[in-house]
């Protein structure tokens, strides 16, 4: 009897650490050698935007793997590829955070896309010349680290 009831608790302990969302993090943009380095993430006009000017978002991911920013909205991933804001019903789902880094749908690299003279955050390249990114989950409260991995019930 004790066994069983050891064995509930201890199941329904994981069913709870499986239904949080991740620590909050702070973006952190990291290309060495570029303009992108050490950048963050804000938004601007529904756009996910990378350096420039604007307040930086941090953000959690949720337990479904959306990521919902500090502003309250939500990281859509269009089909072009740019991540703009949206609605928790509109939000993509697929991000997680492996050995510190952000990843959508299993990848780590995003992409800076040249608009104007600002930066859009997308998944895909649109020009063969666009570089790739890693965006570091940087911890707010224990600065210098990254957050644990993440993985969300998907």
């Amino acid at each position: 009897m004790k066994f069983i009831s050891s064995m509930l608790l201890g199941a329904a302990a994981l069913a709870n650490v499986a239904l949080a969302d991740s620590e909050e993090f702070n973006f952190l943009g990291l290309r060495s050698g570029s303009k992108f380095h050490f950048s963050s993430v804000h938004a601007d006009n529904g756009a996910l935007k990378l350096g420039g000017k604007g307040e930086a978002l941090s953000a959690v991911i949720t337990d479904n793997g959306k990521l919902r920013l500090s502003d309250g909205k939500y990281a859509v991933v269009t089909a072009s590829g740019p991540i703009i804001e949206g609605s928790e019903q509109d939000a993509s789902t697929g991000f997680s955070v492996a050995e510190g880094y952000l990843k959508y749908a299993g990848n780590s690299a995003f992409v800076p896309i040249s608009v104007g003279d600002s930066y859009e955050l997308s998944v895909r390249p649109m020009d063969p010349s666009d570089i790739a990114i890693s965006i570091r989950a940087q911890s707010k409260t224990n600065v210098g680290a990254a957050i644990p991995d993440f993985l969300a019930n998907l």
